[in-house]
């Protein structure tokens, strides 16, 4: 297409009055260029990010140098390609995304680097990806998807209808709220899976697009204390399972803050450990708390109702305000 058939569709469909056809072939064109390319990473700000996408339009020949008479340099301009592609990039992943506070960011990735580094998803679930790992995710996460490379301790928060799903290698793991966690084998296609709570069904995964996850055959649906590992693909027919020991304190939940199981504990380390898991600070009124003394399994459970159980122990009240909880009242002697 022309650039004045760009422009003069890019503002169609932008007000909405775009044909089908023309919708189909503007489409078209939009595809045309390499979406790898701009890609948005959860550390990119605005300013880098239009510069990155500006220098991939000038690669593709999409920028030209205006020039005052005499030869002196004008400025660089965009051609009418290069300007929408611009504003109908933004325009896109603000509208697909419906992010509110930056919406120059539609990805989230993450990297655990060389130590153990937690994840607190836009929903409320945990994760602790282990050395090595990555984590990728839309950031609206209005499908509750993540594709996983490496090893990570998963918590899932329980949203009714709303099933949580973990890509990795050539599988999926689909859950709606629970504890488990996942490990890639070195093949990158195969994986082990252990469940500490809840369900997780496991199942191959043949193709993937952003709207339709494609399932081959049938499904193997874990609980907890087992183990599924899979070797040169998932055979359902005869599925490994195992069951496995998990004490409080185990290979999978080591080195993450996992484990809220209280046995007589100071509420101050109460407290520490709330703070660490969740993110969030603890402010009470005075020292009322200091000799009381916690006995709770706060496993696998969420903030707000973590808060309640503590308040109820303490005799207390609670509020939640972002990320705070207030504690009022009660107290012990």
């Amino acid at each position: 297409m022309t650039p004045e058939e760009v422009d003069r569709l890019a503002k169609k469909w932008q007000d909405g009055t775009i044909s089908t056809e023309d919708r189909a072939r503007f489409e078209h064109w939009y595809r045309s260029f390499d979406d790898a390319k701009l890609y948005i990473d959860s550390n990119e700000g605005e300013a880098a990010m239009k510069s990155r996408i500006y220098q991939g339009i000038a690669a593709a020949g999409k920028i030209t140098e205006v020039q005052r008479p005499g030869g002196r340099p004008l400025w660089w301009r965009y051609s009418a390609a290069a300007a929408v592609l611009l504003v109908l990039f933004l325009f896109y992943w603000n509208r697909q995304n419906a992010f509110k506070d930056r919406p120059w960011i539609a990805h989230i990735h993450v990297d655990a680097g060389t130590s153990v580094k937690q994840e607190i998803l836009p929903d409320g679930s945990i994760i602790w990806l282990r050395p090595g790992a990555s984590l990728h995710y839309i950031k609206a996460f209005k499908n509750r998807d993540v594709d996983l490379t490496g090893e990570a301790l998963f918590e899932v928060s329980k949203i009714a209808g709303r099933p949580f799903k973990v890509h990795v290698g050539d599988y999926m793991a689909t859950v709606l709220g629970t504890s488990f966690n996942i490990r890639q084998a070195d093949n990158s296609k195969d994986m082990e899976v252990v469940v500490l709570t809840g369900k997780v069904a496991i199942s191959r995964q043949r193709e993937r697009s952003e709207q339709d996850v494609q399932q081959a055959g049938q499904t193997v649906v874990l609980t907890p204390n087992q183990r599924l590992q899979t070797k040169n693909g998932l055979k359902l027919e005869m599925p490994i399972v195992e069951t496995v020991e998990l004490p409080q304190n185990n290979e999978y939940t080591q080195g993450t803050a996992y484990n809220m199981w209280m046995d007589d504990t100071p509420f101050e380390q109460v407290a520490r450990r709330i703070t660490t898991k969740f993110g969030v600070a603890i402010e009470v009124e005075d020292d009322r708390y200091s000799n009381c003394r916690i006995s709770a399994n706060l496993n696998d459970q969420s903030l707000e109702y973590t808060a309640e159980l503590v308040a109820a122990a303490l005799g207390a009240t609670y509020e939640i305000q972002k990320n705070k909880i207030m504690l009022k009242g009660g107290g012990c002697l």
